[in-house]
């Protein structure tokens, strides 16, 4: 369950995601350099093992803890991509092939423009087609949308099995965990003509997941806030309920909390203005996390898995123990508010990215003093959850397997306050 909009106005184009999984699956941020590979080199996805490519491309990527692909990211050249799971009436082919989150690394590493990616994605489900579990912690098979933009371009790209339809988007788009496009397509699979939502949406499911709800709300929020930046960052952490709490489940808003019995939780999300600047939160709770600046090549953030799980974990630690402390919460928004407008003004001049890297050195850095701070007191005490029965009863569980699964990575990070 995610949410990705798009905004162009006052010449800048807008784009941002939320990343909706588990509360337990690590939400890794990772930069990957450009690579060369010798002829007849074999890349393993998450499921089925393809030939790579002789050159991929610069990434930074937002993947689940276990996934091969990603949820989100944007490569060198300015190409911004997010995936949505989306819920159809065509049967899974139960066969392993390439899943919406590989489909969505695979264009960022190989192409270069959102004209590209939208044919190659094409391409790939007319191959492999698309099938796998996407789950963490239960079995979950769907299908996919993207939302692909570029500098000059912006797609929307819906699928059906290997059904599809692409459409150019407007000046204001969002999408869901639904399908949106009716008739008006630029182009389809071959065979289809008419409503592709119509035709394909499996209603049940999408009614279930909210998602045309979210949509809505996202939609609003964009045409609301003046600046368009602004704009995306609030979109993301935005709920239906303006008075909901860290304390109660919100499965109906973008900003998604979980403790319900449908929904996921946002587990990061990021937002930016093409090819110039992004922030980025790494944590859970975007409507209490911080968005810190990184640039296009975002030096700031590690290669190597294991960081950037425990960059998630000890963010995930403290949002734990905030939830459960309202004192703790209260200074966690306060403080964090302040750190996150201090940056986010200065960033807007700057230009170059030696500076804007140097920025968001500064940015992380002051961040991590905050969380460290903040857990280094919290940690000792107890989490009692409060709520509703089911809500407290949901976190209690969660929270007694996120320490069984992380065991060694959580006391790596409560070892380094």
């Amino acid at each position: 369950m995610c949410d990705t909009v798009f905004l162009t106005r006052d010449g800048k184009r807008c784009f941002g995601k939320n990343s909706d999984r588990s509360p337990n699956e690590a939400h890794l941020m990772l930069r990957s350099p450009a690579k060369d590979y010798a002829p007849g080199t074999l890349l393993r996805t998450t499921y089925l093992e393809i030939p790579e490519a002789s050159h991929t491309y610069a990434t930074v990527l937002f993947r689940p803890q276990g996934i091969w692909g990603a949820e989100m990211g944007f490569n060198e050249f300015g190409l911004n991509i997010g995936n949505e799971a989306v819920f159809t009436n065509v049967r899974r082919e139960r066969k392993n092939g390439l899943i919406g989150m590989d489909l969505l690394r695979l264009a960022l590493e190989r192409t270069r423009n959102a004209t590209e990616a939208a044919e190659l994605i094409i391409d790939l489900i007319g191959q492999y087609g698309q099938d796998g579990n996407c789950g963490y912690d239960k079995t979950f098979y769907y299908h996919n949308a993207f939302l692909i933009a570029d500098s000059q371009k912006t797609f929307v790209l819906e699928t059906a099995g290997r059904n599809w339809v692409l459409q150019t988007a407007g000046d204001q788009t969002t999408i869901s965990n639904c399908l949106s496009v009716r008739s008006d397509y630029d182009a389809s699979s071959e065979g289809f003509s008419g409503d592709f939502k119509k035709r394909f949406e499996n209603r049940l499911f999408t009614k279930v997941a909210g998602a045309e709800r979210r949509r809505n709300l996202t939609a609003q929020t964009l045409s609301v806030e003046s600046d368009p930046l602004t704009a995306v960052r609030e979109s993301l952490r935005s709920h239906k309920n303006p008075n909901v709490t860290v304390r109660r489940s919100a499965t109906d808003s973008p900003c998604m909390h979980a403790g319900n019995l449908f929904g996921d939780h946002t587990t990061g999300s990021y937002c930016g203005e093409i090819n110039r600047m992004y922030f980025v939160t790494g944590a859970s709770f975007p409507c209490m996390a911080v968005f810190k600046p990184i640039s296009r090549a975002a030096t700031v953030l590690p290669l190597d898995e294991t960081t950037a799980r425990r960059y998630w974990l000890k963010r995930e630690l403290l949002h734990r123990h905030a939830m459960c402390d309202i004192g703790l919460e209260a200074e966690y928004r306060t403080e964090g508010s302040k750190l996150e407008a201090f940056y986010w003004d200065k960033s807007q001049s700057t230009t170059d990215d030696k500076a804007l890297d140097a920025l968001s050195t500064q940015a992380f850095a002051a961040e991590e003093r905050l969380v460290n701070d903040l857990l280094r007191s919290a940690h000792k005490t107890s989490l009692r959850f409060g709520g509703n029965l089911y809500f407290r009863h949901y976190w209690k569980k969660k929270t007694r397997r996120l320490f069984d699964n992380y065991n060694d990575d959580i006391a790596a990070v409560l070892q380094s306050l």
